[in-house]
């Protein structure tokens, strides 16, 4: 039965791929296509070895929106290997909208299933920030998609390893630490994840910091405090990054940008699973899915002056879209 399932799923692959040929920009092959439902349009996913697309528009027609991404990076999920729905999809992403394009077939678990119609579906869901904007599904005899290899096998050729908790794809490069990075506080009635003191830095500026050891950075502002403290501080604006400043000493900082990194690795653009891989651990509080994280730096001192806290946030694309060191005494 296993040896006939294998033939089976791979003739209803090879069949169902070469549908959408045609769709797809010179030198690339499917990874899904179908025609929507109550809509004469049509939507494909296409890849080579370099980049993915995506398409849609009029059936037949020149695409309404056409969109691109590096295999690297792309929003890959391969099937979870559970379940009698084979199914992937692929997120790209544009601006403030996200487009997760799906396609998968009921796989057959007797001989009377063999025998009969697979049943194919697929589907495209649209959301701008966040928030649901469009759910379409695919009129099943049109969908086209191919299970196996593709995508999947490009990426892991690349080094990266798919990690099912955070649905993330994390680069071999990323060496997970001998011991976690993030440690645990006794300091307190109960125990706190706490990063050490090293960690509060970014491209060698480290939170308390003199003012008089950034002067070749430029020259600072004054600014309200942009946590709401009400005090005024003084701010720093470089490319991709602020320090702030307050009491002659480094008091923040935040950062955007992918060239600005801390002494671990911990950057703008790292997956989920990479700053989890980073970190060692999930920090305590949160998930693998989760859309930022918080701590604290280490300290054996209660209440300190320099209690900092680093704050990690995720976009809608699962990378690091900001890193900010912040401490409460200002």
């Amino acid at each position: 039965m296993k040896q006939k399932f294998g033939l089976y799923l791979a003739s209803c692959c090879a069949l169902i791929g070469n549908m959408a040929q045609a769709g797809c920009p010179a030198g690339q092959e499917p990874f899904t296509s179908c025609q929507i439902d109550g809509r004469n349009t049509e939507i494909f996913v296409c890849f080579d070895d370099q980049v993915v697309t995506y398409s849609y528009g009029s059936v037949g027609g020149t695409p309404d929106l056409f969109l691109s991404e590096p295999v690297e990076r792309v929003d890959y999920e391969p099937w979870s290997g559970v379940g009698k729905a084979i199914s992937e999809s692929v997120t790209f992403y544009n601006g403030d909208f996200a487009y997760d394009v799906g396609g998968g077939f009921d796989r057959p678990f007797s001989e009377e299933e063999m025998r009969e119609p697979i049943r194919r579906f697929g589907w495209v869901e649209v959301t701008q920030s966040g928030e649901i904007a469009a759910s379409l599904e695919c009129i099943p005899e049109t969908v086209s998609y191919g299970f196996g290899g593709g995508i999947h096998d490009i990426k892991v050729a690349a080094g990266q390893s798919w990690d099912s908790a955070s649905f993330t794809w994390v680069s071999d490069s990323i060496v997970p630490p001998v011991t976690p990075l993030l440690l645990e506080s006794h300091l307190y009635e109960t125990v706190e994840d706490c990063l050490p003191a090293s960690e509060f830095s970014l491209n060698g500026i480290s939170m308390g910091d003199p003012l008089d050891t950034l002067g070749k950075l430029g020259s600072p502002e004054t600014v309200t405090d942009p946590f709401g403290s009400g005090e005024l501080i003084d701010r720093m604006v470089l490319v991709g990054a602020n320090i702030d400043i307050f009491q002659d000493k480094v008091y923040g900082m935040s950062t955007t940008s992918p060239g600005w990194d801390t002494p671990a690795g911990l950057r703008v653009g790292l997956t989920r699973g990479e700053v989890i891989r980073i970190l060692g651990r999930v920090p305590n509080g949160y998930t693998a899915t989760s859309d930022r994280y918080y701590t604290h730096v280490c300290s054996d001192v209660r209440d300190a002056e320099d209690e900092w806290g680093i704050l990690i946030e995720f976009g809608q694309d699962k990378r690091v879209g900001s890193i900010s060191f912040v401490s409460p005494s200002y």
